[in-house]
């Protein structure tokens, strides 16, 4: 496959794993203690930045090790873990034990058997954790045209490369939420971190579209419409949406600032197309507007420092020409900086610009300019000490020597001296910034992991109906029912959205949030009374559910058959069918008995004008329904007993007028 891709991943298989539909993330794959192969070991040279195996193993320490540092590049053969996966190992080792900050490793691997489309999806980085034995996942990319893994860290151990040769068996060793697919281009990132620096009406909404259509880490959200995605559908409660929102958000400012990380380490001191000054506005502008939002801010300080480092490394320092009556004053001014005491190693930068950089890490600016002024201050401290007593600085350096041999220089000539040294400077710690940038591009992809882990226990967090049956006859009506969630995306089935309660109509349904978004926020429970309702579509009862506003919602069936007194005067109308006239009626309902799951009442219903009754009678009334058995018609009262209606019908149950009262 002729392009490099990026490939980072997390032990995030918990952010598909209960989520239906979507396919797992694979990490942790048991391994024993690998076997010993041929090792090589280097020792590390005055200004070396990288080792290699006669086999293309590498290590890239950049300015980390001391010289006479040993490392040890050793292959080794691990159990294997599977038929179908091919292990290319190495152990990787220093003499010192640990690095001071984050190496870069390459393992090479061979991908015989593999086309160019399967490649980048069939091979990953793996770490042996030395304590679980087991296979873990790293921050890695793939280089294909060259077949190298590299693979960024701060720990050095047993690292591999899997190659997955069976593509049904990829997602249990490689991510399917393959975060460094949350690679996008710089011209993407910048984009959208400059929607999130305008703050238009929708910049949330933008900045997750922007995010999501940039790269294809979420493929479950590939077909959701975004205003829906940050609401929820609608399904739930803002205490839930607005984290959910949120944690897409950071995420997608996480992922740009990466990327801005990612070009100003990699590309930042060689490629004339990377902008660092266009980065840097764009990161400062970033910084400003989320000075108040916590959860984003750590993301930009990273990205500002990494670019920030390569900023200062691109100084231009002017060379002068030094007039030649200080010639002899510039070798003292080199003498001074030449004594163990004054004199800086690229190592000593190094751990000075570390430690700046974690004093300042809420300052990210001042961190950057205080790196600056270190260097422009260490280039003039001669001038400062030796001001006091130049005569004596000029005896320590030669016996007798006389200030006509040593002038002091004019401050333009000082500044001249100190400049040309600076440029040297900025010429040996080039490795140096690399360095940096490198680790704080580790530390914006170690930020970025942690956003993805929050989405993925936003999105793992389970959601509960508890279905339940408030009854007070002999059997539950809803007994052995079937209830469904719809309406459903044709990403899902039916039978994973479908539960059947038991014998008392009780019954629990679980989803994952992720779930819920990948079958569209189904929120209208359905009741079916037997299977084949079911499979026929036969809703026996429906309901609008309420917006979740915790993790447990309580569903519950009311069929008590509670008692309603009808007894009181009604007045209203009867309207006769075949004329449409309108007559005056009182209907006088008086409570007589209660008898089983009802009562009998005597109702008189009366012509107003004449004094005529179209009903007389003593009458059984059902409190579950309301509905009074009368012959010759069709009489219900309301719910709450304040009114009923009454079809009026002859013998052949044919309707001839319709009472209508209230109490």
């Amino acid at each position: 496959m002729k392009r490099k891709i990026l490939s980072f991943l997390l032990a995030i298989t918990m952010l598909l794993s209960l989520t239906a539909g979507l396919s797992g993330c694979g990490s942790g794959n048991q391994a024993k203690t690998p076997g010993t192969q041929k090792s090589e070991t280097f020792t590390v040279e005055e200004n070396q930045t990288a080792v290699a195996s006669k086999d293309g193993a590498a290590m890239d320490f950049g300015c980390l090790l001391e010289t006479g540092e040993k490392i040890t590049i050793q292959k080794v053969t691990p159990t294997p873990v599977d038929s179908d996966v091919d292990i290319y190992a190495y152990d990787f080792t220093l003499s010192s034990g640990q690095p001071d900050g984050v190496v870069e490793l390459a393992i090479p691997y061979d991908d015989a058997g593999l086309s160019a489309d399967e490649e980048i999806l069939s091979v990953c980085g793996k770490y042996l954790n030395e304590e679980t034995k087991q296979w873990e996942d790293v921050l890695y990319t793939v280089d294909a045209e060259a077949n190298k893994v590299h693979i960024l860290t701060d720990h050095l151990s047993t690292y591999s490369v899997f190659k997955v040769t069976n593509a049904g068996k990829r997602s249990e060793y490689i991510s399917d939420v393959n975060v460094y697919a949350a690679y996008m281009t710089t011209k993407q990132a910048e984009q959208l971190l400059k929607t999130y620096a305008e703050q238009g009406v929708s910049w949330q909404e933008d900045v997750i579209s922007a995010f999501l259509n940039a790269n294809s880490s979420l493929p479950m959200f590939a077909e959701t419409n975004i205003p829906t995605l940050v609401s929820l559908g609608g399904a739930y409660d803002d205490m839930i949406t607005e984290p959910f929102g949120n944690a897409l958000t950071v995420l997608g400012i996480a992922t740009s600032c990466t990327q801005f990380a990612y070009d100003a380490y990699s590309n930042g001191l060689t490629s004339k197309e990377t902008s660092i000054s266009g980065m840097k506005t764009v990161l400062n502008l970033g910084l400003n507007l989320a000075s108040s939002k916590k959860y984003l801010l750590d993301s930009f300080q990273v990205a500002y420092v990494g670019v920030g480092v390569i900023d200062i490394a691109l100084t231009d320092v002017m060379n002068f020409a030094i007039d030649t009556k200080y010639e002899s004053t510039k070798n003292m001014y080199n003498a001074y900086y030449a004594r163990p005491e004054n004199k800086r190693r690229v190592k000593d930068w190094y751990d000075l610009f570390k430690k700046i950089n974690k004093e300042n890490k809420s300052a990210p600016q001042t961190a950057l300019d205080k790196m600056q002024s270190e260097i422009d201050n260490y280039v003039n401290k001669y001038w400062e000490v030796a001001a006091s007593d130049w005569d004596s600085w000029i005896d320590a350096y030669e016996k007798n020597g006389k200030l006509s041999k040593y002038p002091w220089p004019s401050e333009s000539d000082r500044n001249k001296i100190s400049s040309n040294y600076k440029a040297e400077i900025y010429d040996y710690l080039q490795v140096m910034f690399q360095s940096l940038s490198r680790d704080m591009y580790f530390d914006a992809l170690t930020q970025r992991e942690k956003e993805y882990k929050e989405l993925a226990a936003l999105l793992n967090r389970v959601y509960t109906l508890n279905f339940r049956e408030d009854y007070d006859t002999e059997k539950a009506k809803w007994a052995n029912a079937y209830v469904k969630l719809a309406p459903l995306s044709d990403k899902t089935t039916a039978k994973e959205w479908t539960i059947r309660l038991d014998d008392e109509a009780n019954g629990q349904m679980k989803f994952t949030l992720g779930a819920h978004e990948t079958a569209r926020f189904p929120m209208k429970v359905e009741f079916y009374k037997t299977e084949k309702d079911l499979e026929e579509g036969k809703v026996a009862l429906s309901a609008k559910l309420k917006p979740f506003v915790k993790t447990e919602m309580e569903v519950i069936l009311n069929t008590k058959t509670n008692k309603v007194d009808y007894s009181g005067t009604y007045t209203g109308v009867m309207n006769v069918t075949e004329t449409g006239k309108d007559i005056d009626v009182t209907t006088v309902v008086t409570f007589e008995k209660d008898f089983g799951d009802g009562s009998y009442y005597k109702i008189v219903c009366s012509n107003n004008e004449t004094g005529s009754t179209y009903i007389n009678g003593s009458y059984f009334v059902r409190w579950s329904t309301g509905e009074a058995n009368i012959a010759g018609a069709k009489f219900v009262f309301s719910a709450d007993g304040t009114s009923f209606s009454a079809s009026m019908r002859d013998h052949n149950d044919k309707e001839w007028g319709v009472i209508t009262c209230q109490k």
